[in-house]
């Protein structure tokens, strides 16, 4: 199980320069100005079902991490793998279904911008922002190839000249855990501006949870991250120059070790078999080889003692620049958006979750990404407005993992006659070079029918192919093996993929009207891809290298944004359905090469149907009280398929008729805060929020749904906050403040053993 979090904590906060200190909320009914659609807009105005988190809402939430993003955002979740390394996001039941950092994510991510071509990479720089922009439903028109699911915009905070404000936030809370968050803008003249944002995550020493096989604490977070942020203004010119730096040597989640086998034999335990874990009865794997060793009962159902060794950990730094760079030629203006990324990925993760190596996992990786994006737009005014770009994107990966079995003889005791060695000394390795060439060309334009009706139009056409190089897999030795440097037990070497896109359209329509100036009502047809490529797991012939095809979603939707009552309430609604094709997911195939036998990888099972509908409400019925509900429906399904799957059991399951993953029937938030003023310029805000979601299924054995269901779960926040007019702040605030124990992902290693994170 994962977390029975209990986060309470103070913060003091000091504004660097108080005269610029506005520590007010905006003003009730304030626009939300977002750029969703590559322009400033009104956010109640954009024919999308979009949400905005400003940069002070992240720091009042204590949104510290790209996964708490996704709790403020109905019908998306941020699932983490390999105890929280890689973060992936889900937007109405469209995701990945592959942890492999080669992949890319169903929904694009942006930072400032510049699109981010791996799961790890969107995971840092949360910090001194100027907000975050979710859209929902697939993106492709602006945002390009894997936006299926929708796209996230996580724009950095700009300094403007003049600008002389900042901030410091120092928290410190349980687990001896601190936070140091600090930005200050520099006047460099009069007309450019500098901002430097740092950011220092760590721990005094104690992490949250306690492994039983080391004995040591582990859960400690340990990031630096810092921001510069140049912009200057040379008449029509606009350029900024940002330049990011980041390290995470942080440890990760231990797995709890789930409970499988029976005492009296290999077989599953009576208690699974009846679809329900029995931690204190049933034998983890790694008990079942030792019985001398603690059984899973020893662990805490709230993950804070576990039997995993405590390896866990991350490795990554970043070193980032974007220049944007763009110029006002009075009706047009043209913006040019230069990235490069240069981010070194590392992490080791205990699969099997226990005092054994049965299932160790190390991984690195090095990833270079360059982006260019040319744009041209009318002016904002006009009955007809249009824009169009060309995008070009070269991304170079590499990478070397590992699997240590050392310890599972259930796996190398099929070896030993032939060779002659101890299991005891045999590794997993791969390798391989990745290379993907993307182009792009798109337009968009609105053109306004009536002063209240508008038809808006996108249009992408893009060029994709990925190259997979030197793909090798072995096993080697530690000391047993005779032969130096050990020997290739299983025959996948020098393996060369190759991927290229097959359809090369995408685009949207949209209806918009505004009856009023305070509603707006929008119906939309739109269509996205996921790229395909080669899988990047741990091959055991070249048909699990075979590369899969793109993964598509045509979207129709409706939905209407509207305020009432002197714009005190906020009504938003959305009704949508996804014609979801070539859906890509990992599953078992006959093998081509060993008649009989079976392949599992990555591939396109089959095709099915998201339907959703989505509810917002925001009131602020009295001065400084704030209410707010966020509601998600959501029905994901397979409806066509020919393919079938092995349940952890050894049944055969069809796809067709399954549910999709990650994708929970009814998630939302709902959430309260209330300011009242104080004598001598202060004030005092009581604020609170409770996420949820529930169940999630996987499979349909009574097996599988003890050790991979993860139950709904709904976890409670609050904070108590005292500020000055003169710039400073102390609040106290708390995490789970019931302590909740939920389950956030359960898996397997592949060769017996079981966990949930």
């Amino acid at each position: 199980m994962r977390l029975r979090l209990t986060t309470s904590a103070s913060l003091i906060a000091l504004l660097a320069t108080p005269a610029f200190a506005q520590t007010s909320p905006p003003t009730d009914g304030d626009a939300i100005v977002v750029t969703a659609q590559k322009r400033e807009q009104n956010l109640q105005d954009v024919p999308i079902a979009i949400t905005a988190v400003s940069g002070q809402a992240l720091r009042d939430q204590r949104i510290r991490t790209i996964d708490e993003i996704g709790t403020q955002v109905s019908n998306t979740q941020i699932y983490q793998d390999k105890g929280g390394s890689q973060p992936n996001w889900t937007i109405r039941g469209v995701s990945l279904f592959d942890f492999n950092v080669n992949n890319s994510p169903s929904t694009s991510i942006f930072i400032d911008d510049v699109y981010q071509p791996s799961t790890v990479l969107g995971a840092g720089g949360i910090f001194d922002l100027q907000r975050v922009e979710v859209l929902k439903g697939p993106q492709a028109g602006l945002y390009g190839r894997n936006s299926v699911g929708g796209a996230v915009q996580i724009i950095s905070h700009e300094p403007k000249p003049g600008d002389t404000d900042g901030y410091v936030n120092v928290d410190y809370g349980s687990w001896n855990r601190y936070r140091i968050e600090a930005a200050q803008s520099l006047s460099l003249g009069e007309n450019t501006a500098f901002r430097l944002s740092v950011l220092n995550d760590g721990s005094f020493g104690g992490g949250w949870q306690k492994s039983l096989a080391g004995g040591r604490k582990w859960g400690e977070p340990d990031r630096l991250a810092v921001r510069g942020l140049l912009r200057s203004e040379i008449g029509p010119l606009t350029a900024k120059l940002k330049v990011f730096y980041a390290r995470d040597k942080s440890d990760t989640v231990l797995a709890t070790a789930s409970g499988a086998y029976s005492p009296t034999g290999p077989d599953f335990c009576d208690a699974l078999l009846a679809g329900r874990l029995d931690q204190a009865n049933c034998l983890t794997l790694a008990q079942s080889i030792d019985p001398s060793l603690a059984g899973a009962g020893a662990q805490s159902k709230d993950g804070k003692r576990v039997l995993s060794q405590g390896e866990n950990r991350l490795n990554n730094e970043e070193l980032s620049a974007t220049l944007n760079l763009s110029a006002d030629l009075g009706g047009v203006t043209i913006t040019s958006i230069t990235g490069l990324t240069r981010f070194d990925f590392g992490f080791a993760f205990d699969y099997d979750a226990s005092q054994l190596n049965l299932g160790g996992w190390t991984e690195q990786a090095g990833l270079r990404n360059f982006n260019q994006e040319l744009r041209i737009a009318s002016s904002s005014s006009g009955a007809f407005r249009w824009q169009g770009g060309v995008v070009y994107t070269n991304y170079r990966f590499n990478e070397f993992k590992e699997f240590n079995w050392t310890d599972n003889p259930l796996l190398f005791d099929t070896f030993n006659p032939i060779f002659g060695v101890d299991y005891q000394d045999l590794f997993l390795d791969v390798t391989y070079n990745q290379k993907t060439r993307y182009w792009g060309i798109y337009g968009q334009f609105d053109y306004d029918i009536t002063p209240e009706l508008t038809f808006s139009g996108s249009v992408r056409y893009s060029d994709e192919k990925t190259t997979y190089r030197n793909g090798r897999t072995g096993f080697r030795k530690i000391t047993s093996f005779p032969a130096p440097g050990g020997i290739d037990l299983i025959p996948v070497g020098d393996i060369d993929r190759d991927y290229k896109l097959g359809d090369h359209w995408t685009g949207s329509a949209t209806l918009s009207y505004r009856p009023t100036d305070t509603a707006t009502l929008y119906t939309t047809i739109s269509r996205g891809y996921k790229s395909g490529g080669v899988p990047g797991g741990f091959p055991q012939t070249p048909e699990d290298t075979l590369p899969y095809g793109e993964e598509f979603v045509l979207n129709f939707e409706g939905g209407f944004k509207t305020e009432w009552l002197d714009r005190t309430l906020q009504v938003n609604g959305s009704v949508f359905y996804y014609d979801h094709d070539d859906i890509q997911a990992f599953t078992t195939l006959p093998s081509t090469l060993t008649p009989g036998q079976f392949a599992f990888r990555l591939t396109n099972i089959g095709n099915g149907y998201n339907f959703g509908a989505e509810l917002e409400v925001v009131a602020r019925p009295a001065r400084g009280l704030r209410l707010a509900a966020s509601v998600g429906y959501l029905k994901a399904k397979i409806t066509d398929s020919d393919k079938v799957f092995f349940s952890l059991d050894n049944q055969v399951i069809p796809w067709e008729g399954q549910r999709l993953d990650y994708a929970p029937t009814w998630s939302g938030i709902l959430s309260a805060s209330y300011r009242a003023e104080l004598s001598a310029g202060r004030s005092l805000t009581f604020a609170g929020d409770y996420n949820f979601r529930s169940r999630l299924r996987f499979g349909q054995t009574a097996v599988d749904e003890a050790l991979r269901g993860v139950p709904g779960y709904g976890v409670a926040n609050g904070r108590i906050t005292l500020a000055d007019e003169s710039g400073w702040s102390l609040a106290v605030w708390g995490k789970n403040l019931f302590e909740k124990a939920y389950i956030t992902d359960a898996g397997n290693d592949g060769v017996g053993s079981f966990y949930r994170t």
